[in-house]
């Protein structure tokens, strides 16, 4: 790897959704240049060599780094700083079998467990999802999608679910964010995959909504699965011997 990180190019990171923190900001520039091959799995880094390339101080950098590693995408070097690992579709896959089994729970319990209002509170966030996912920004599309899905699952009342799947949910929601979230020819699928959630949890079939939820997180891993084929990088699928380590 060269000695400093700007030789590769001088792409700075994206554009943060409103009020991103700064780490969750530099925690998705982080990946989108590994996605870009700026920097490739096996490649040392540094506090200070990420500091002066995202332009921010230490405590957002460490923070940035410390959930990469808890998240498999980084290796700790004692006092040698990180080196990284790669984002291979196998990882992708692993990661969405935990999911699809936590959130089709998740949803059959919800669907037990759901009250009077819930069913409308959770179809007015998805009407406010349909109209954003169409809109040429889709910042505001991503952040109600999160909320659908974590309004749905707050209901089975179930907190160490949640946080065992949110743990599990970051990194490959930054990997589908840094390759476009929302391509257009899926944007109409995923409206009819949520209508279909809600009109299961909405009769009170609890193993239809199950159903309806692995289906859904299925797909959207498939549809990852594509884009980070199309993406192309050789290095995505293999992991290589580390440099500098």
């Amino acid at each position: 790897m060269p000695s400093t990180p700007m030789a590769r190019n001088d792409r700075a990171a994206g554009a943060p959704p409103l009020n991103e923190p700064t780490y969750m900001r530099i925690k998705r520039a982080i990946v989108a240049d590994l996605i870009s091959t700026y920097f490739r799995p096996g490649d040392h880094l540094t506090i200070d060599m990420l500091t002066s390339r995202y332009a921010v101080s230490h405590m957002p950098i460490r923070e940035a780094l410390r959930q990469l590693e808890g998240e498999g995408i980084l290796i700790s070097l004692a006092h040698r700083g990180f080196r990284i690992e790669a984002i291979s579709a196998d990882y992708i896959r692993n990661i969405y079998d935990i999911r699809v089994g936590i959130e089709s729970m998740l949803a059959r319990r919800a669907t037990e467990r759901k009250q009077p209002g819930d069913a409308e509170r959770l179809m007015a966030i998805n009407e406010r999802y349909a109209v954003e996912v169409h809109a040429p920004d889709t910042t505001a599309a991503v952040q109600t999608n999160i909320e659908f899905h974590a309004a749905l699952y707050a209901i089975a009342g179930n907190l160490e679910a949640e946080q065992l799947l949110e743990g599990r949910t970051r990194i490959v929601r930054t990997v589908a964010q840094t390759l476009d979230g929302y391509l257009p020819q899926d944007r109409r699928a995923i409206v009819v995959e949520h209508a279909a959630i809600l009109d299961a949890f909405a009769a009170g079939d609890a193993e239809g909504c199950g159903q309806a939820v692995f289906d859904h997180v299925t797909r959207a891993r498939d549809r990852l699965l594509a884009r980070l084929a199309r993406a192309e990088p050789a290095w995505l699928y293999q992991r290589r011997p580390s440099v500098g380590a």
